[in-house]
């Protein structure tokens, strides 16, 4: 059989890195958009919406790094 190995430490780290960032990020925009836009709702929405729409970019990217297999071993 073959058996999957467990996941590295890396990943882990990554992902709590990952998280990190994205909290300071909602909380940079958030406060951004509302210091521009106080009062303006509609381009208050259309702020949060391509903020929302951005962050998923570097992530994608991200997560394809760290979703990556390196089978360097020969074993196909």
């Amino acid at each position: 059989m073959n058996e999957n190995p467990p996941p590295k430490i890396s990943k882990l780290l990554w992902l709590l890195l990952m998280l990190a960032v994205m909290t300071i990020y909602i909380l940079l925009v958030a406060r951004l958009i509302d210091a521009l836009f106080a009062g303006n709702i509609i381009m208050e929405l259309i702020s949060y919406i391509l903020a929302g729409i951005i962050w998923v970019f570097p992530a994608k990217k991200i997560m394809f790094i760290i979703n990556r297999t390196d089978t360097d071993n020969g074993d196909q």
